[in-house]
């Protein structure tokens, strides 16, 4: 790994991390259906889901 991406894969973990704690997590927490998937499930896959792609761009180059 080059040292160039280091930084941005550091960065790009924390700011998920930090999407993926409890009060972040609390906003979501409601008994809304989205396309008939629970709010709070929907975002946990659709974080998990961009945090993988980010991840992937970011290795790739």
């Amino acid at each position: 790994m080059t040292t160039s991406r280091s930084p941005k894969l550091i960065g790009t973990f924390l700011f998920f991390f930090a999407l993926l704690n409890f009060p972040v997590i609390g906003f979501f927490n409601q008994e809304k259906i989205i396309v008939g998937i629970p709010l709070l499930y929907a975002y946990l896959f659709s974080i998990w889901l961009v945090f993988i792609i980010l991840m992937f761009l970011i290795v790739r180059k």
